[in-house]
């Protein structure tokens, strides 16, 4: 899970880019993250992933995420991850 505070008074998580996303992906883990702005851009559209803005909608996010099969969204999420490798970024 990747539960940063979203609230309007912190003001330090809104240019954050966590790195742990695609370390728990690479990992096999799907994850679970509050709106932040570079996890629902680069992920948030991953089978593996769930954005929840709420308590209530993490904790529902994280049941979902509990039950996914890892054959369902793995191969999707090595794809996107293999598209941002240190190789992938040098290419560029």
């Amino acid at each position: 899970t990747v539960a940063f505070s979203t609230s309007s008074g912190v003001k330090a998580t809104r240019f954050i880019s966590p790195t742990k996303t695609p370390e728990y992906l690479a990992g096999g883990r799907p994850v679970v993250s509050t709106p932040i702005r570079d996890v629902v851009r680069h992920y948030g559209d991953l089978e593996g992933v769930r954005i929840a803005a709420t308590p209530e909608g993490f904790v529902a996010a994280c049941e979902e995420a509990l039950a996914l099969r890892p054959e369902a969204w793995r191969p999707e999420a090595d794809a996107a991850l293999s598209e941002m490798s240190w190789d992938a970024t040098f290419r560029r």
